[in-house]
């Protein structure tokens, strides 16, 4: 995917969340069930944690409840949701950015998020240079856990798509397993989702070079909502 459609797709996404925030924050107040599956690789008496598109930082307020320390560090690019997260996180560092720019962090974490992130980002290689850069961040042995979303198992999602000319681009310009979604809640709004491949998804994994820890379904009340993929990183002792 050329950078074109790319900052095009990613400026939709800015917006549709700007038009949807105050939806999206009263909407999700409640823990992924995925997210209890990652508890029992979660060890030790403290945690350094970076949730990538935190949101209102309900995943860090789990993580309270459910662990015994944490150092949270969230990022979003929505001001919005990083106050109500503030609200929760007192203690947290919220950080306003757009992931698709360099993200510059000097600590390491033991634990990466990107939890309803991916299938926001548009173009297969920003995708994995995305995980690439954040495994980085990663101590040794820490984990990095993304999910991909399943919005093709549920009918009203597929009845939301619509053609790539209401957001002003061609087919052309985009790749397979993209979708402009409408929204149909009040105000008019667009945005763009990625449905990850099997094929897509192996080809990550390959380029990662990590050790696969766990892969799973979950979410949603049909249990279907998400794919799971949780890596621990490798790299050799300095």
């Amino acid at each position: 995917m050329d950078k074109k459609t790319i900052k095009i797709l990613n400026q939709l996404n800015i917006d549709f969340y700007k038009k949807t925030q105050e939806y999206f924050n009263t909407s999700r107040q409640f823990n992924w069930s995925g997210w209890k599956k990652l508890l029992v690789y979660l060890q030790g008496p403290s945690l350094q944690v970076l949730d990538v598109g935190c949101g209102n930082g309900r995943f860090g307020e789990f993580l309270v409840n459910n662990h015994k320390k944490i150092d949270y560090t969230g990022i979003d690019n929505n001001q919005y949701l990083l106050d109500v997260a503030r609200e929760k996180l007192p203690k947290a560092k919220l950080i306003k950015q757009d992931i698709l720019k360099p993200i510059k962090l000097k600590c390491k974490f033991d634990l990466i998020v990107l939890f309803g992130v991916l299938h926001h980002v548009p173009g297969k290689e920003t995708r994995l240079q995305l995980i690439k850069d954040l495994s980085k961040l990663l101590n040794r042995d820490g984990l990095l856990v993304f999910t991909n979303w399943h919005f093709n198992k549920f009918k009203r999602f597929n009845s939301y798509v619509v053609p790539f000319s209401k957001v002003g681009l061609k087919k052309e310009a985009i790749e397979d397993g993209d979708y402009i979604l409408d929204w149909k809640k009040g105000v008019k709004a667009f945005r763009y989702c990625h449905l990850m491949s099997k094929d897509e998804l192996e080809w990550i994994k390959k380029k990662l070079k990590m050790k696969l820890v766990d892969e799973y379904i979950a979410d949603a009340k049909s249990g279907q909502g998400n794919k799971y993929v949780v890596l621990r990183n490798h790299a050799p002792r300095a």
